[in-house]
């Protein structure tokens, strides 16, 4: 079982705990009855800065819950742009699916978010990757009337190249001296 402690910073948004716990060897991978780890209370309150302390000491962005979600399956459903962002820097996988056979981009389509659908193409996500019942994100998109979304996943083209993303990672999970870094690099982000 987890540190109910970890799980009550994590939710009420306590940095200063959090990083105290973290610092005493508490576990960020540890899982709830239900497979939560303290990443998805931390994702599900929209605590960005806890977010970025728990993948620091170690959080798995990947790992799944009892019905397969991941943390990026909680980003996107409630709308958190940035942590979606920080999620994918680190290796989050906008392709993985829950018990249902649904992505990230299925249900960001579900709940209408343009933003976080281009995010989520540009990182990798595949546009045709049909759910248990056989639907795909562009199903989704035009059985609930998002038109926008519509138009994005006709027209997606990968603008991402896997180096770039794979230079954002390794900056973010080593800390690295960005100085002899292409400035090009530094300055990419997902809404290009």
């Amino acid at each position: 079982m987890m540190d109910p402690g970890l799980i009550y910073a994590c939710i009420e948004g306590d940095v200063e705990q959090a990083n105290n716990l973290l610092k005493a060897d508490a576990d960020p991978n540890k899982v709830n009855k239900y497979g939560n780890t303290p990443l998805y209370w931390a994702v599900f309150k929209g605590h960005l800065e806890i977010v970025e302390l728990l993948l620091k000491a170690g959080a798995d962005p990947n790992k799944t819950n009892y019905i397969g979600e991941t943390p990026l399956h909680f980003a996107v459903h409630y709308g958190y742009l940035k942590i979606s962002e920080l999620l994918l820097i680190v290796g989050a996988d906008p392709n993985r699916v829950d018990c249902g056979g649904r992505t990230p981009l299925h249900w960001t389509i579900y709940d209408g978010n343009l933003e976080i659908a281009g995010l989520l193409l540009k990182a990798g996500a595949d546009p045709n990757k049909a759910d248990s019942w056989g639907e795909t994100p562009l199903h989704w998109a035009e059985n609930n009337g998002r038109l926008e979304i519509v138009e994005l996943l006709k027209s997606y083209e990968n603008k991402i190249s896997s180096l770039s993303l794979l230079c954002l990672r390794t900056i973010y999970r080593n800390q690295i001296n960005t100085d002899n870094i292409p400035s090009m690099i530094l300055e990419w982000n997902f809404h290009q």
